[in-house]
């Protein structure tokens, strides 16, 4: 371990800077100031989805072989293919790309030009895109890597102010079932997600420094993860904490990018803010490039080059242009409703995968996934008007058992289909060669 260790700290690094995304700071302000004085717990549902469960899908992916295909695949290959898709499409042209775009748009408005368009806004930022995705060049990797340490200092000079000289009195804001809605709060990072997509990127890291054995790989990812993970955790604890102590203030009307505006502003005044909004805005834009190239790419592959990536690429990006004109709040508002489909169901595979030598048939992944998959598409119908008393009484008096409502199901429904399915053979099990890289 000691003779990789830079190879672990650098690597520890680059997953700090993959899911460490500029638009994910907009939300613990806003939950830490909707919790007030029950920001602990607020903190710990947040963080445990938005950087426990990110880290495990790292883990698991890396055992099950690094990409999604191998972490879905074990429930058959069709649901590979639907899930992988589903997954693409909301880190990218969905939701996570017209988040970037709406969150410059906001930031910009909110700091620079006020009277900024957000069509033209739209049309600016996604022009950069497409030129830079059609017209690869090292200048945006030069741009990533400078970007990640100039939003840290802003960030840590935020932070440490925050701590030094709260913005106000942490008041009890009423709020309940409060870790329950951070953790559901925290699916809107999307990271668990892009987690299965991303981690054949630190899995060749590794192999490409010369480790390569099983129980080597999976250590240094440990380590790894780890590294990234206190990073995450004092970014967005430190926010949530500053969050909270504008909890008294009043502010509970302003939307979430502005709260973090006011909250800069406030700390570090006008250089803050600008340096804050300038590099959040830069930090929005090389995402947007990176997941948009990642589109492109995967319908090509899983096309086997019949959708050209330059044609999926120009779709997603108009659509995605579209999207973004409906503002930050109202694309929070429909990923709500999709991530609470999708990540129960990628928590489970996660879960499976983990353990890949305890769950060995295809029927307990069957049966965990539907158990997970009929609560949450019930839940996304019920935010349309479907009535389902047994949920209504549920939420209305246990919110807590609501959010993990799916959790139940899906531990009975794996236990019945692993026990009662039709006997697997011996060709049906997983091919023990599958279960590592």
């Amino acid at each position: 371990m000691k003779k990789n260790f830079n190879t672990i700290l650098v690597s520890g690094l680059a997953l700090f800077s993959m899911f460490f995304g500029a638009g994910n700071l907009i939300f613990p302000p806003t939950l830490g100031m909707k919790a007030g004085s029950s920001f602990i717990p607020a903190t710990l549902g947040f963080l445990i989805s938005s950087v426990g469960i990110v880290l495990l899908a790292v883990l698991a992916s890396t055992k099950a072989g690094g990409s999604i295909d191998s972490i879905a695949g074990k429930v058959n290959k069709k649901f590979s293919v639907v899930f992988g898709t589903l997954v693409i499409l909301a880190i990218g042209p969905v939701l996570a790309i017209p988040r970037t775009a709406a969150t410059t748009f906001e930031i910009i408005q909110g700091t620079t030009l006020p009277g900024l368009n957000p069509i033209v806004s739209s049309i600016v930022f996604f022009g950069i895109v497409l030129f830079f995705v059609l017209n690869p060049t090292n200048i945006i990797d030069s741009l990533g890597k400078f970007l990640t340490p100039v939003l840290l200092i802003v960030l840590t000079m935020i932070v440490v102010k925050g701590f030094i000289t709260p913005l106000g009195t942490i008041v009890n804001t009423g709020a309940t079932g409060v870790f329950a809605k951070s953790f559901e709060e925290g699916y809107q990072t999307m990271d668990a997600l892009a987690a299965l997509v991303f981690t054949t990127v630190v899995i060749k890291g590794f192999e490409s420094k010369g480790i390569k054995d099983k129980k080597e790989l999976i250590s240094s990812t440990i380590f790894a993860s780890l590294i990234a993970a206190v990073g995450l955790s004092l970014v967005y604890g430190g926010l949530l904490y500053i969050g909270a102590t504008m909890s008294g203030l009043g502010v509970e009307n302003l939307d979430r990018v502005s709260l973090l505006i006011l909250a800069t502003d406030t700390l570090l005044g006008n250089f803050g803010k600008y340096a804050l909004s300038i590099a959040i805005a830069l930090a929005c834009l090389t995402t947007a490039i990176g997941l948009t190239a990642t589109v492109g790419d995967y319908f090509q592959e899983l096309s086997k080059g019949k959708l050209k990536s330059k044609y999926v690429i120009l779709i997603s990006t108009a659509f995605s242009g579209y999207l973004s004109i409906k503002g930050v709040d109202n694309i929070v508002n429909i990923a709500g409703g999709v991530l609470s489909i999708l990540y129960p169901v990628a928590i489970v595979l996660i879960f499976l995968n983990l353990f890949p030598n305890i769950f060995t048939k295809h029927s307990t992944y069957i049966g965990a996934v539907f158990g997970a998959f009929v609560p949450s598409i019930i839940r996304f119908f019920m935010r349309f008007g479907l009535e389902f008393k047994m949920l209504i009484t549920i939420q209305e008096n246990h919110p807590t058992l609501y959010s993990f409502i799916w959790v139940i199901p899906a531990v009975i429904f794996g236990i019945i289909f692993t026990f009662f399915a039709k006997k697997e053979t011996e060709s049906g099990n997983f091919n023990k060669k599958e279960l590592v890289h």
